[in-house]
């Protein structure tokens, strides 16, 4: 099976979205060629005759973020779906998925991700809902003065810990130890870090 892809520019940039996510550099690109949609359109070799058909879309806002990416199946239907809205500092605030079934019994994927911030531009919380808007789970995130995440608790829709997790560093900043402790407090994971200089 052969691929062609059209432009080659768009194919770089659709390599780097894959994740729906961006490095500084593909941001850069966007941002320096302003550019406010990509398409991704993807030629295939089937029975001798080449098929053309959409494979994803991509629109930015001003500031080169991605506002929405939309994949597809090779039928031409919508296989996911992601929409993010930024606030005035470049914080993720909101980020909705949709995620097609691929086949049925299996349900759709449908859930709305929102985030809070602090002051200095530090997550503070995460919600997360269903298709109808129910809370499925809440994370909460604290700080130390360095800005540096030492705790992450992780809650489900009941307001019963799931997960914590609590980072430790030492007087460089450096992350030195993370560990996990489930929802009863008994620690599943201790993980140490150590540098060398």
């Amino acid at each position: 099976m052969n691929r062609v892809f059209i432009p080659s520019l768009f194919f770089l940039l659709f390599f780097y979205v894959s994740a729906y996510s961006q490095n500084k550099k593909e941001k850069k690109e966007v941002k320096s060629h302003r550019i406010k949609t990509a398409t991704e359109m993807v030629t295939e070799t089937e029975n001798g005759k080449e098929v053309t058909r959409k494979d994803s879309y991509t629109a930015y806002d001003k500031d080169a973020n991605i506002i929405e990416i939309q994949n597809y199946r090779k039928d031409g239907t919508l296989k996911h779906k992601g929409t993010t809205k930024y606030d005035s500092k470049g914080n993720k605030i909101e980020e909705t998925i949709f995620d097609a079934a691929e086949t049925q019994p299996k349900p759709e994927k449908n859930v709305k991700h929102i985030s809070k911030y602090d002051g200095n531009n530090n997550k503070i919380e995460d919600l997360e809902y269903d298709g109808s808007e129910k809370l499925i789970r809440k994370i909460q995130y604290s700080y130390n003065s360095k800005g540096d995440k030492i705790l992450e608790v992780e809650f489900d829709a009941t307001a019963k810990l799931i997960k914590k997790t609590v980072y430790i560093y030492d007087s460089k900043g450096l992350r030195v130890e993370k560990k996990e402790y489930d929802g009863t407090n008994l620690l599943i994971s201790d993980r140490k870090y150590t540098y060398t200089f």
